[in-house]
């Protein structure tokens, strides 16, 4: 249940980034919104959160998210969905507030989820 409520979190912190960059400046729909929010958050939260932050902390585990955000949402909104979105712009903004999300985010999954494993 934790995780399924940290999976959540992470889709709602997720989304509304996108959703404010990507929607309201350029205004991709909900629909593709949600479609590349679904992919990001399911690849950061197994392999990131569950992968990399357990075994080399926080700043790694940022870094790495920001690289898949900006990597996943180029990728994806480009290639799966057909979308060009100006990549300096759009995608660049989107994944450093994702990854000012992801900061915090990987504090409440230290705290709240992620067994202690020493």
């Amino acid at each position: 249940m934790k995780h399924l409520t940290a999976l959540l979190v992470k889709l709602g912190m997720v989304f509304i980034v996108l959703y404010v960059i990507l929607g309201l400046f350029f205004g991709i729909s909900l629909s593709n919104i949600f479609i590349l929010s679904l992919f990001l958050t399911v690849i950061a939260y197994v392999l990131g959160d569950l992968g990399v932050l357990p075994r080399w902390g926080n700043l790694i585990a940022t870094v790495s998210d920001f690289g898949l955000a900006l990597l996943g949402i180029w990728l994806v909104s480009s290639y799966i969905l057909g979308i060009s979105i100006p990549v300096v712009t759009g995608v660049l903004t989107s994944a450093v507030l994702i990854a000012v999300g992801e900061w915090f985010f990987h504090k409440y999954l230290e705290g709240k989820v992620i067994e202690n494993r020493a």
